[in-house]
């Protein structure tokens, strides 16, 4: 792990989220990374439950004083970025990595990462944020309502430590661009790999209502920019994506 990171890992846990969120009151620990082998309750994003058999990899990283809650929300695709540079340094020359907004990975339009971001403040009023994330290696799981793959399927052949190390390492150097230089930065290099830029998409918000429109661009705090036919732009802070 990178200076400053503690690193605790577990044969197996209910979720890496959890426990990273346990050892957030306790701000002597400082930046910890939990790794699970395996998950008996994992969890992606609204709840939903995440399958996490032996083989792939679960891991949470706490940050610790990270400033202002509202800001800290662009973490999800700092993490983003680390990972794809992580997968990237793993499986070199690999052209169908992409950033799916708002915050999953994809290989050939395939989800093979999914990243869920929790925040919250200490007893010493001190705000953190929890960064968790799950890698698809040697399994993926079926019958999803989008495309799912593996790394194992584009010729990885790492220790899942490997990649942990590699995340931790890139995430560390992104928090501390994000840190000094904002936001700008880690925007252009997620829109380096955007999936869908420039197309048509479907976007379900969390009310259900659906819209159609053309994925215009990211606004400056990372809300999707969709172009509506005939209503003009709309941004999108939160809902999911589905391509054509």
């Amino acid at each position: 792990m990178p200076a400053g990171y503690g690193l605790r890992v577990f044969d197996s846990v209910s979720s890496t989220n959890d426990l990273a969120r346990e050892m957030a009151d306790d701000p002597s620990l400082g930046n910890m990374v939990v790794w699970g082998l395996e998950q008996t309750g994992g969890r992606g994003r609204s709840g939903r439950e995440w399958s996490s058999p032996k083989g792939n990899l679960y891991a949470s990283v706490l940050i610790q004083d990270v400033g202002p809650l509202a800001q800290a929300a662009n973490l999800s695709m700092v993490a983003a970025v680390a990972m794809g540079e992580a997968v990237a340094s793993l499986l070199p020359g690999i052209g169908a990595l992409g950033h799916k907004w708002p915050n999953d990975l994809l290989l050939d339009r395939a989800k093979f990462c999914g990243l869920l971001l929790e925040c919250g403040t200490n007893k010493s009023n001190m705000n953190w944020v929890v960064i968790g994330s799950g890698v698809n290696i040697a399994a993926h799981p079926e019958n999803t309502p989008y495309p799912a793959t593996k790394l194992d399927a584009y010729g990885f052949d790492q220790p899942v430590s490997a990649l942990l190390s590699a995340y931790v390492g890139r995430l560390d150097y992104w928090i501390s661009r994000w840190r000094t230089e904002g936001f700008s930065p880690v925007r252009e290099m997620w829109l380096s790999r955007a999936v869908g830029l420039g197309d048509m998409i479907r976007a379900r918000l969390a009310d259900g209502q659906e819209l159609v429109g053309r994925f215009q661009d990211l606004d400056r705090d990372g809300a999707l920019l969709l172009d509506i036919p005939g209503k003009g732009l709309k941004t999108i802070t939160a809902g999911d994506v589905f391509f054509s």
